[in-house]
């Protein structure tokens, strides 16, 4: 999908403004629920799947089709991010709301637990392959499975 041009920021606030500002460019009706969405979503801290957004809600009246269509809404605002983790079924978000966007993630594929990290080494290194290959690169996704400290030692 390529990288946005949603301003980065650490405030919910603005956030929920320039999607505002994104729905009304883009023609779409901003209803209460919407925002709602929105602004759970974007307050996320951890990862999240459309399922446990609706969960939060606790509003029936909200489809889980409303959850979906929003976080499309989100996303191609650039304000986040769909993840589909390798060993996942499922597509898994989270919000750019105070991120840097170029993070990587370790996912244990024995408990799912999902590690974030940085490395601007690795994300230069992969810009170069690129350019070396001429290709664009528009979005770096790093990820790496194996089994997080914890189910390691349950291993023996």
């Amino acid at each position: 999908m390529g990288m946005n041009a949603a301003p980065r920021t650490d405030h919910l606030e603005e956030a929920l403004s320039y999607f505002e500002e994104f729905l009304r460019k883009k023609g779409f009706k901003i209803t209460q629920t919407r925002l709602r969405i929105a602004e759970r979503a974007l307050s996320a801290t951890g990862h999240f799947s459309a399922m446990d957004l609706w969960d939060s809600l606790g509003d029936r009246r909200a489809s889980i089709a409303t959850v979906y269509r929003t976080l499309e809404l989100l996303e191609e605002a650039g304000l986040v991010r769909r993840c589909v983790f390798a060993g996942s079924s499922g597509a898994i978000y989270e919000s750019y709301l105070g991120k840097r966007r170029g993070h990587g993630h370790l996912i244990c594929q024995s408990c799912g637990r999902v590690i974030e990290f940085q490395s601007a080494a690795i994300e230069e290194e992969l810009r170069r392959i690129a350019e070396a290959h001429g290709f664009c690169l528009q979005e770096v996704v790093i990820q790496g499975v194996g089994l997080c400290r914890d189910c390691r030692g349950a291993r023996g």
